[in-house]
């Protein structure tokens, strides 16, 4: 008979794996994303061992919101790094290097949601 796994700790430590990925976020280099793949792994693993002892009967309380919360930070800031980059890039970078089509159109990505503010301290 298999040890039963404590679904909220499971999930706490996904929320904690999910932190690494969004300290790693904040500064958005490239070897910075390249390093949260394995967090991100870890954090999947523990999610469904958690959500696997929960059809077990556990509770899990407040631990999951505090997950969700996390994922969403760690979302959104993966969401708007390429737009922050993009206007960095385009601000840096002479017009005709900077992405432009031809036809003037844009290449670079956009903020999906201009005017939106992301906080790291949320």
């Amino acid at each position: 008979m298999k040890p039963t796994t404590n679904a909220a700790a499971s999930i706490d430590q996904a929320r904690t794996a999910l932190e690494s990925v969004s300290r790693l976020l904040v500064d958005g280099r490239v070897q910075d994303l390249e390093a949260c793949g394995p967090y991100l792994e870890q954090s999947a693993r523990l999610l469904e061992r958690g959500l696997a002892a929960m059809r077990q009967g556990q509770a899990l309380g407040t631990v999951l919101d505090r997950f969700g919360r996390e994922l969403w930070k760690a979302r959104a800031l993966h969401e708007h790094a390429g737009g922050f980059y993009g206007g960095l890039l385009r601000l840096l970078t002479p017009s005709e290097q900077a992405g432009y089509s031809p036809r003037g159109e844009e290449e670079l990505p956009r903020l999906a949601h201009p005017g939106r503010r992301v906080s790291v301290d949320a």
